[in-house]
């Protein structure tokens, strides 16, 4: 009988600490690229570059399933 307590999740997930320092940080990368250039596509762009790059090393590294 295997108790509810051992079993492990199907799908790894993000904690909520790092989710919310990668969201923070692509808004704050937002903001200052959207100052720093005046355009928002550019900005937009880059943010979400950025939170598709971070994202891909998070996964990449193996820290999902810490």
């Amino acid at each position: 009988m295997t108790f509810s307590r051992n079993r492990t999740t199907s799908t790894p997930s993000m904690d909520l600490t790092s989710t919310t320092i990668m969201l923070a940080t692509c808004v704050f990368f937002l903001f200052g690229l959207t100052a720093l250039t005046g355009s928002l596509p550019a900005a937009l762009f880059g943010a979400v570059g950025l939170g598709a790059g971070m994202l891909m090393s998070f996964r990449m590294l193996g820290l999902h399933t810490l």
